[in-house]
């Protein structure tokens, strides 16, 4: 049976705050003073369970990672493997677009890394890394499975399931358009039929 080592509710209370913060101010907008004063709690706190800046940084990245995974990907197993996880990615990934009061954690957080280099980059690199590959293997099922094409460029499916995606965000938060979702679905729905093999 796991065992919770002290400061763990802690620890935990302060990432999903900091979570939800960055999607706001982003994570260079994060502090360990912010931070203890939103919660209540003392600097030194928070820095004894994080230590510095940017171990906060991975951390906070680390757990958007996990909320990705079990809104999103944990979702969309339920679906066959093939076309219909595809459409269930989409619509999942759309839907965990309102998990946070900014809208997707990585749309928010990407911009202040692309052009650095270190492990804060490298990490939110990776989630979109392994985004890619698992969109790249159930495309493959599908045309193996006669769902899609054999002749279809997954590289530009993929590209424009993610122009899809950010432009929702996007209008959704910047622009308030209360259709930005529907209309993303329905891009991404129509162009994965067009994508199907055509009738001989």
């Amino acid at each position: 049976m796991p065992t919770t080592r002290p400061g763990d509710e802690r620890r935990r209370a302060i990432l999903e705050r900091a979570l939800n913060v960055a999607t706001l101010d982003g994570l260079e907008g994060i502090t360990l003073g912010k931070l203890a004063t939103t919660l209540g709690i003392s600097k030194s706190g928070v820095q004894g369970l994080f230590g510095t800046k940017q171990e906060l940084q991975l951390e906070i990245v680390a757990a958007a990672t996990q909320v990705f995974e079990e809104r999103v990907l944990r979702v969309a197993e339920r679906a066959d493997d093939g076309l219909p996880r595809l459409r269930a990615l989409a619509d999942a990934w759309i839907g965990y677009l309102d998990t946070f009061d900014g809208g997707c954690f990585f749309c928010a957080v990407a911009p202040e890394f692309d052009g650095r280099e270190g492990p804060v980059r490298d990490a939110i690199a990776e989630v979109a890394l392994t985004s890619d590959k698992i969109l790249h293997k159930q495309i493959r099922l599908a045309q193996r499975l006669g769902e899609l094409a054999g002749d279809l460029d997954a590289e530009q499916l993929i590209f424009e399931i993610h122009a899809a995606v950010l432009q929702a965000n996007y209008a959704r938060r910047l622009l308030g358009r209360a259709d930005a979702y529907d209309r993303a679905r329905r891009a991404i729905h129509d162009r994965l039929d067009r994508a199907r093999p055509a009738r001989v």
